[in-house]
């Protein structure tokens, strides 16, 4: 199955935030992003997301399952004291079944394994920020 092109919308004043140690990933979904009209924040920790959050809610939050500092759920719990709207999907590279079920037990919107991470990302991001988009009007 192909994957429909995404329309690039108008400058987009929605945050996406990428959680992954891995340098390389972070950069190329900031360009991915970036090219469907997000603003895009990066984090090697979990710790520099919730530092960082302040009163701002972005359109979501993508995170990988095993951060230096904690768990991938362990961050979703504590991102939903803090902004209990916030839509957050998981990916690891090494997920299983029960993995995938503590995230979205904890409140993932999806748990995606990195190999499929690109275009799975795309249309969840794609969909975020047309409903992001849609509340600021």
């Amino acid at each position: 199955m192909a994957a429909e092109p995404f329309a690039v919308p108008a400058a987009s004043t929605s945050t996406v935030c990428v959680v992954d140690p891995d340098a390389a990933l972070v950069d190329r979904l900031n360009a991915l992003f970036t090219a469907m009209g997000a603003r895009v924040r990066g984090y090697a920790t979990g710790r520099a997301l919730l530092d960082d959050i302040g009163t701002d809610s972005p359109a979501c939050v993508i995170c990988e399952m095993r951060l230096p500092d904690m768990t991938g759920v362990e961050l979703i719990e504590q991102l939903r004291q803090r902004r209990p709207g916030v839509p957050l999907i998981m990916m690891s590279l090494d997920g299983d079944v029960s993995t995938a079920v503590a995230a979205m037990r904890a409140g993932a919107l999806d748990f995606i394994e990195k190999p499929q991470v690109d275009q799975l990302l795309a249309w969840h991001v794609h969909r975020l920020l047309d409903l992001a988009g849609t509340a600021k009007d």
